[in-house]
């Protein structure tokens, strides 16, 4: 079983740079950033592997997260860093990846996500979609493939409901699940006013 913190490695900066993960206004550097190896279950129940790059002030914190989610045998899909996907979030979510650090900005804003800060963590997309109710009252659901999650009261394999005091529990205290729109299920972050802190 392997769960360490590491300094991020030459090869993933590098990585990161090529697929312009990492660009020159990030809000956070490279010295910020912590590369967590860590265990988990897959849905087949069996071990994997997994790598997810955060802010150095939630490294520990994650490190517990997903130990308490191995001990869980809380099954999920994927985790590698989202420089796999060349900072793509739509096909992170559509492999049901779960990931922390990407630099974008919030949708159809200029506000940075907390994903930039590396101060959010996803889980399984898939299971647990991020619903935009838009002006005109029609819904979209991403990724796609999460259409047959949205009855949250038919509880499955992989959604997050019963996860989010592991995180809370560890301080990242914000769930997307509880806000009224956007709604985002796999979405877990500290609050933004820690972002100075």
């Amino acid at each position: 079983m392997s769960f360490k913190i590491n300094l991020l490695p030459q090869k993933v900066i590098n990585r990161m740079l090529d697929t312009n993960v990492l660009v020159t206004d990030c809000p956070i550097s490279i010295d910020q950033m912590r590369l967590v190896d860590l265990e988990h279950y897959n849905f087949q129940d069996q071990l994997q592997h997994g790598q997810i790059i955060v802010n150095e002030k939630i490294a520990e914190s994650t490190l517990n997260i997903f130990k308490n989610l191995f001990d869980l045998k809380f099954p999920i899909h994927r985790v590698i860093p989202i420089h796999e996907y060349g900072g793509d979030d739509n096909l992170s979510m559509a492999d049901n990846n779960s990931s922390c650090f990407n630099f974008r900005k919030i949708e159809g804003t200029n506000i940075f996500s907390m994903h930039s800060y590396g101060l959010a963590i996803d889980i399984n997309p898939i299971q647990n979609p991020y619903i935009v109710i838009k002006d005109d009252q029609t819904v979209e659901v991403h990724p796609k493939a999460a259409v047959e999650f949205l009855n949250r009261k038919n509880i499955r394999r992989g959604m997050v409901e019963s996860i989010v005091d592991v995180f809370k529990n560890n301080g990242i205290i914000e769930w997307g699940g509880n806000w009224n729109s956007p709604i985002d299920y796999h979405h877990f972050q500290v609050p933004r006013s820690q972002l100075d802190s």
